[in-house]
């Protein structure tokens, strides 16, 4: 697999988990995250809090599964199992847009 293969193959990752969940304002700046179903109710909710940190917890339910994704797949790309790479050149590579 390619480094380009396996970040995009994690950007998947990253958006189906995102869209699995949604972000509901209740009163103010407040709200809550739940599935993405049919049965949107607050008291289903898996995160309360102001709206915009609602967002920021879908966004790192996404940013798992990316990162994720790479741990499990990592040793399939060359570039990511050379000897003695370190963690700080890993993260460079991987932290790279896409051209």
């Amino acid at each position: 697999m390619t480094l380009d293969g396996l970040m995009s193959r994690a950007a998947l990752e990253c958006i189906d988990t995102r869209e699995r969940h949604l972000a509901v304002y209740t009163v103010g700046i407040n709200g809550y995250v739940c599935r993405n179903e049919a049965a949107m109710d607050e008291s289903r909710a898996l995160y309360k809090g102001v709206y915009r940190d609602c967002q920021a917890w879908i966004e790192r339910q996404g940013i798992s599964a990316a990162l994720k994704y790479v741990v499990e797949h990592m040793n399939e790309v060359p570039a990511l199992t050379v000897r003695g790479i370190s963690c700080n050149e890993i993260l460079g590579l991987l932290s790279s847009p896409p051209e």
